[in-house]
């Protein structure tokens, strides 16, 4: 009895130990192999002390939550019924939200000064912990938010720079000018991503002369004697492989020159959001994915869909909403960690539908702000009001990250 106890909370710490692949680049991968490696790595050192502390602080929630499980009542279930009402009567599919990812952007941008740096696998961070890693480093298993003794057990290879929050600062702030031409008002979560409501825009763009929405391309001269050819710049990001390396499609609206100098983007979200990715990536040589979206959380998910340098849109019809949620994972949702994930785990519940089928159930075991959320997130609600922002206000804010060496 005991060793089948034990074998359980043994998964369940392998659980959260184990690498999370839901990052792009990371498909397909040997998670067996990676995960052996991180747990004989990791043992004996603070980042798996602190880790496993954690875990048992999380299963002793779990374990309260379960005693609970049984109180439901008729009050309850009315509740939630009454609360999926009241939500569904205030869902707002006006607006055009968009959310903007630059991939890789820490390592991109030191692929982008350093070349050599390009076709090696590569992260940004130190030995205690990596901020991010290059696509290439991903095949390993190597990730952000983790330590850099782990990244060198799953990759021996691996080049691991320094973080140099300055340049990163600059290159963000080139970015967000081009933000604030689709939105004044855009809201940065950080360097590297941002949320936008493009839905004035796009408006006034319908009544706009083609030349305000006819860009040309950032051009390198290979130099000759006899002519000068030449070709175009790739984002470091991009390798042979890569889903976004070849060009990017052109929407039905959407005009390529025929010498290729520049090229006209079309009227439509889709076509606004590929000319604002395209000038991203001629100012700065980096790419961008996009999500387009009715609101923030969903605008967030869409634009991990087709990582890196790609876009997608969800349709604005509750039909659409409905079904892209059916099946998506809670982990894939902004706000869910992995801490809430084993918790939701622990009741069956692995997908946002089974979200809405257990609401009565959450009610009782989470705190109402975690229960709310919940059950929006089941219904695909999300923000449609994106604060206001300035270019250069002062910051409100700090976060802070905490670093583990690999002895004790």
């Amino acid at each position: 009895m005991d060793n089948g106890v034990a074998s359980t909370k043994e998964e369940g710490f392998l659980s959260r130990m184990a690498l999370n692949d839901n990052k792009a680049g990371m498909e397909g991968l040997d998670r067996d192999k990676i995960n052996k490696i991180i747990m004989e790595t990791s043992k004996g050192s603070k980042f798996y002390e602190n880790e496993l502390k954690r875990d048992q602080q999380v299963n002793q929630r779990i374990t309260k939550m379960m005693l609970q499980k049984a109180r439901i009542t008729e009050q309850q279930l009315n509740k939630a019924q009454a609360q999926v009402r009241s939500l569904e009567k205030s869902r707002d599919l006006s607006r055009v939200i968009v959310h903007v990812d630059m991939d890789a952007f820490y390592a991109a941008v030191e692929m982008r000064d350093c070349p050599e740096l390009k076709d090696k696998p590569m992260a940004v961070g130190s030995m205690s912990m990596l901020s991010t890693s290059n696509y290439h480093a991903r095949k390993y298993g190597v990730r952000a938010a983790m330590p850099g003794f782990i990244a060198k057990k799953l990759c021996p290879s691996l080049v691991i720079v320094p973080l140099n929050f300055d340049k990163y600062r600059a290159v963000s702030n080139e970015i967000r000018e081009i933000f604030a031409d689709y939105d004044p008002n855009f809201q940065p979560m950080s360097l590297d991503e941002a949320y936008l409501d493009f839905t004035d825009h796009l408006e006034q763009r319908q009544h706009w002369p083609e030349s305000t929405h006819t860009h040309h391309f950032r051009k390198k001269a290979e130099p000759s004697q006899e002519a000068v050819t030449e070709v175009r710049e790739l984002s470091p990001v991009l390798f042979e492989d890569s889903p976004g390396s070849s060009p990017s499609p052109v929407g039905p609206e959407g005009v390529h020159a025929p010498a290729g100098d520049f090229e006209v983007f079309g009227t439509s979200v889709e076509e606004a959001v590929r000319e604002m990715r395209f000038r991203i990536e001629q100012k700065t040589m980096l790419t961008a994915s996009a999500g387009i979206a009715p609101n923030m959380m969903l605008a967030k998910v869409c634009s991990d869909k087709n990582k890196p340098n790609g876009q997608y849109r969800l349709p604005s019809t509750r039909e659409a909403v409905m079904d892209f949620i059916q099946n998506l994972p809670v982990r894939k949702v902004c706000g869910i960690g992995k801490v809430s994930e084993k918790m939701l785990n622990a009741l069956g519940i692995s997908t946002c539908s089974h979200l809405g089928q257990q609401m009565a159930l959450l009610s009782l075991l989470f705190s109402e702000t975690a229960w709310h959320h919940f059950l929006e997130v089941s219904l695909g609600l999300g923000s449609t009001y994106i604060p206001r922002y300035c270019l250069h206000e002062e910051r409100k804010s700090m976060s802070t990250e905490r670093f583990f060496n690999n002895f004790n």
